[in-house]
């Protein structure tokens, strides 16, 4: 036994001594769970082995479809799940996919090129390849039109004709597109969508070519129909023409409002705007002939110093002439007689002269060359016109009361407004929307009064309703004034009256207390005894208490009587 092993068993044989019987049940258990683990790893590998139908997942629907044409056509196979398709060998998956593609069982965009590939061998044909190759393409397109945030699902179909060298026999590959838009997605409105959506088939189908390309939505409506475009085109053109008009009527308008506003208050003006404008496109070349500057105007004087000159000569050549001789007669060839009549042959032998002066003078110019390109739009002309009110004043009399009508409403006088006010307003309205004469502009200001019998009614109604608020409040106050006249004449009649009262009262009583007092005095006097009742003994007491307090106190009762005069 080789010495390294013989050390691992013995080290493994102490480890086992030392741990206890539970700890070796837990051991053993983790190692049969190990190996049962292996082993279930292996035969579930070995029974998934073969080359699968698609590269990618089905649907479970589209699973249960093919998986029972499978067995319709006695076609062996297996299954990974619930989703996977294994065949035995290459060949029987190529056979299998052609006959799901002859009976349209393919699943949409899971043929992919890839599988395209590893499915052509050497016995394929070219119609077997033609068929795989289409399915691939429309899966592939429809995959691509899902992709986009306005389609929901896609289905794409073309047709594969058979290439000729004659053109009269080729046929046009012909291709439907059936659209689902998303919800809440209007595939109509958005052509420049559908647009897109015809490149991208044209561009991905060979010799596709976009009048055989038919795309409709879910409902059968045609998307790509461009018969109308031009026309809706055009409307939506002339509908954005009218707005920008519009807001440049807009600006105008309140351009002019908020300038008049600060002058003049709102109710006495009113603005109409109107604003022509040409909404053609228009490119010009131009070619301007400038003068030659020989000198640059200063900006620092008021007047132009520049020197200036339409043109310079660059060459210049005189040509003078003269000849003097005998004169030239035509005889004809020689050898034959000569057409000259023999009268007019005499009166042309004579001398003649010839003078010939020739000047001429190479100049140049300066030229501009402009390629001008207009805006999709510009103002061709403005016309303004502005109504302006008079100012109204209410009369007043002598004595600045206002004068009434015999409705009794309030008299108003109407104060025009004059022409040299008008004259301003003028300017500053071209002014304030860029007045041009050559663009053929039209600014007029008229004074219009404007009817206010509403207004003067409804002030009126105001001024009468305060009129009598304030002849209410002076008819209260002065019935307040002698409300309170009365109430201070009774509170002072009232408290008279109570003090004669008080007084007379203590006066009778005085006289019955003088009275009381004389009695005793005189029965005291003669001897009699009289007997004094409760009330007589108690009121002759608190009187000889009082006497006796004030010759003790006399400061504290006269404090005391000044006390009781004050609070009478």
């Amino acid at each position: 036994m080789p010495e390294f092993l013989k050390a691992f068993l013995d080290n493994l044989k102490n480890i086992l001594d030392k741990v206890s019987l539970t700890q070796k049940l837990i051991g053993g258990g983790v190692v049969l769970a190990a190996v049962a683990a292996i082993v279930v790893i292996l035969v579930l590998n070995s029974g998934s082995s073969g080359v699968p139908l698609f590269t990618e997942k089905v649907d479970i629907v589209e699973f249960g479809k093919i998986t029972r044409k499978l067995q319709d056509e006695k076609i062996p196979f297996s299954v990974k799940g619930d989703s996977i398709i294994l065949l035995k060998s290459e060949a029987e998956k190529n056979k299998t996919v052609m006959m799901l593609a002859q009976e349209g069982l393919m699943p949409k965009g899971k043929y992919s090129f890839l599988d395209i590939i590893n499915s052509k061998n050497i016995t394929s044909s070219k119609f077997e390849n033609n068929i795989k190759l289409r399915a691939a393409l429309e899966g592939k397109l429809e995959e691509l039109l899902r992709s986009s945030d306005l389609i929901d699902d896609a289905q794409v179909s073309f047709t594969m004709p058979e290439a000729s060298v004659f053109i009269k026999e080729r046929s046009p590959v012909k291709v439907a597109v059936m659209l689902t838009p998303k919800w809440g997605v209007n595939l109509l409105e958005n052509k420049k969508a559908i647009k897109g959506i015809q490149e991208i088939i044209v561009n991905s189908i060979d010799r596709a070519e976009p009048e055989y390309v038919t795309i409709t939505d879910n409902y059968g409506v045609k998307l790509n129909d461009w018969d109308g475009v031009e026309e809706e085109k055009r409307l939506y053109t002339t509908k954005e023409n009218l707005k920008i008009r519009e807001k440049q009527i807009d600006g105008y308008r309140q351009k002019l409002a908020s300038g008049l506003s600060n002058l003049i208050p709102n109710d006495r003006f009113s603005i109409l705007v109107d604003v022509i404008m040409n909404f053609d496109k228009e490119t010009e070349d131009r070619t301007e002939i400038l003068p030659v500057i020989l000198k640059e105007d200063d900006p620092a004087t008021p007047y132009d110093d520049g020197e200036r000159k339409y043109s310079v000569t660059i060459s210049k050549k005189t040509t003078n002439e003269t000849f003097k001789g005998p004169n030239w007669i035509p005889e004809g060839p020689p050898g034959f007689d000569s057409n000259v009549p023999p009268g007019y042959k005499g009166a042309l032998e004579q001398l003649t002269e010839y003078v010939k002066n020739e000047e001429i003078v190479n100049e140049v110019t300066g030229e501009s060359k402009k390629k001008i390109e207009k805006d999709p739009w510009e103002i061709s002309k403005i016309t303004a016109s502005v109504a302006i009110d008079g100012t109204w004043q209410i009369e007043y009399d002598d004595k600045g009361k206002e004068v009434l009508q015999p409705d009794g409403g309030r008299k108003r006088k109407y104060v025009p407004v004059t022409p040299d006010e008008i004259k301003k307003i003028k300017g500053f309205i071209e002014k304030g929307v860029g007045f041009d004469i050559k663009r053929g502009d039209l600014v007029d200001v008229y004074e219009l009064q404007k009817d206010r019998s509403a207004q003067f009614l409804k002030e009126d109604l105001e001024w009468k309703r305060k009129q009598q608020v304030t002849l209410a409040l002076f008819a209260g106050l002065i019935a307040l004034i002698v409300l309170i006249s009365l109430t201070i004449i009774y509170r002072i009649v009232a408290k008279e009256l109570e003090r004669r009262k008080r007084l007379r009262e203590e006066e009778l009583a005085r006289q019955h207390q003088l009275a009381r007092e004389m009695a005793l005095k005189s029965a005291e006097e003669e001897g009699v005894q009289v007997e004094m009742s409760m009330e007589d003994k108690a009121r002759l007491e608190m009187q000889e208490n009082a006497i006796n307090i004030a010759r003790e106190h006399p400061e504290e009762v006269a404090q005391l009587i000044r006390t009781w005069i004050t609070e009478e």
